[in-house]
């Protein structure tokens, strides 16, 4: 008895565990690298911001006493400071050239950084020739001969503490081109040329000719519309997915349906049989009154009933009575359906004494199937329930868990 109690309410066990598990784990990770049980803080590194601290002392009086205290993170030495100041100036030629092969063939922008990460020091640029090139690495000057112009950028390593001052010689050559993009650099001078040469004109009038060869004009159109087709074949698939989801669902659906309604067929048809009346007018008298109980109550279709009322219809339509059973078990598609339709077929067919005990044994076996049945139905929903509460549930653990992990680094 107690395993069937602690069966039943494991999923309220694996909930309530689940909790204490993270709880435990959050505060482990709090008291894992505590360093204040061996009477010392850790210190920020090289450039990070100040440390803050809530630590409790005891000892002192005769309560606990808690304060917050703000730690300054660790400074290079004068020697340090040098040495590291030195490495980073040696380095810093080859950190800036971005996609340039060297200082002395500077065609693009260069790439100067502010800062160097984990080690706290920072870079502040100052261009001597702004025409040039500014503080940020950007080429300012419009047009440079094949030649190239000098130009020199002034750089100062600092650590707050510390600085040393330096400079850079560049050399910054013109950008090499493409015959494509010679080509359009030419055609937007030659129509920016048209445009200035007759600014009353509402028109203004393209080359009809670029060396020699005959120009074409056409708007540029946008080259995201490729995507637009193939939208349309995943919405397709999707929808198609959706269709055979909702299809599947619906006989799943309709099979839950049968099986919960096959004790109720199997006991009227017990009932009236009992009673004298044949399988035909015991048939008969339940489809009429399953269509007198719509009409009166809009109740919602039920699949057994209606596969029922169909084979009454097609027996009056002169369906021999048994092809028309035979096909009713057919359509249900259950295997208590067609057991029943096998049953009533052999009566009809042997003229069977016994229909009547025969139904009352198939109805208690479908009424302990109708209980499994529901069960199993209470369980699946109570499964989906579980769902969500165990996403609120992480989400909540990751609240707790992540201001507790980055206070402990």
């Amino acid at each position: 008895m107690i395993v069937s109690r602690i069966g039943r309410w494991k999923k309220q066990i694996i909930c309530i565990a689940g909790g204490f598990a993270i709880w435990g784990a959050a505060v482990y990770g709090e008291t894992a690298d505590n360093s204040l049980g061996q009477g010392y803080l850790e210190r920020g590194g090289y450039g990070e911001d100040n440390r803050h601290y809530e630590i409790v002392a005891e000892g002192i009086g005769e309560e606990p006493i808690s304060c917050i205290v703000e730690i300054s993170p660790v400074q290079y030495s004068a020697e340090e400071a040098a040495e590291i100041m030195e490495t980073l100036s040696l380095e810093l030629p080859r950190m800036i050239l971005g996609e340039n092969r060297s200082l002395d063939q500077v065609r693009t922008d260069l790439n100067l950084p502010d800062s160097f990460e984990g080690t706290g020091i920072w870079c502040v640029w100052q261009s001597r020739d702004p025409e040039i090139i500014d503080s940020y690495g950007k080429i300012t000057a419009e047009k440079i001969g094949e030649e190239g112009v000098q130009a020199v950028l002034g750089v100062t390593l600092t650590d707050g503490n510390h600085r040393k001052e330096g400079e850079i010689e560049i050399r910054v050559c013109p950008v090499l081109l493409s015959d494509d993009e010679k080509a359009s650099s030419q055609l937007r001078e030659l129509i920016q040329n048209a445009d200035q040469q007759n600014p009353d004109n509402r028109k203004v009038m393209l080359p009809r000719e670029y060396n020699g060869k005959t120009v074409r004009y056409r708007e540029a159109r946008s080259s995201e519309y490729w995507i637009l087709p193939f939208l349309g074949i995943a919405l397709a698939v999707l929808l198609y997915g959706r269709e055979k989801s909702r299809e599947e669902e619906a006989k799943k659906k309709r099979k839950q349906m049968l099986a919960l309604d096959y004790a109720d067929v199997v006991y009227q048809l017990m009932v009236y049989i009992g009673a004298g009346l044949t399988v035909r007018k015991a048939w008969e008298c339940i489809v009429e009154n399953y269509e007198r109980r719509r009409e009166a109550e809009g109740m919602h279709a039920r699949p057994a009933y209606e596969e029922m009322a169909l084979t009454l219809n097609r027996i009056r339509c002169g369906e021999p009575e048994g092809a028309a059973i035979e096909a009713f078990g057919r359509r249900c598609q259950v295997q208590s359906y067609m057991k029943l339709a096998s049953l009533l077929e052999q009566n009809r067919r042997t003229g069977t004494k016994n229909l009547k005990q025969l139904l009352e044994q198939e109805m208690i076996t479908a009424w302990e199937e109708q209980k499994h049945t529901a069960r199993r139905m209470g369980e699946e929903a109570g499964t989906r329930l579980l769902v969500p509460l165990f996403l609120m549930l992480a989400v909540v653990m990751v609240i707790i868990m992540v201001p507790a992990l980055m206070a402990v680094q």
